[in-house]
């Protein structure tokens, strides 16, 4: 048996697009958020 990957959609609707720190927001905290993308993810400035 093949094995699928496991896909999360984490898709905040209340944030702006600068609400962490990896998309250019130097006064946000968001470590977890930012090492998630840095590593394991795909991140968009804009997605429609």
């Amino acid at each position: 048996m093949k094995s699928q990957p496991h896909i999360i959609i984490f898709n905040p609707d209340q944030w702006r697009g600068d609400v962490m720190r990896r998309l250019g927001n130097p006064a946000a905290v968001t470590p977890n958020l930012d090492r998630i993308v840095e590593t394991d993810a795909v991140s968009f400035r804009q997605a429609f």
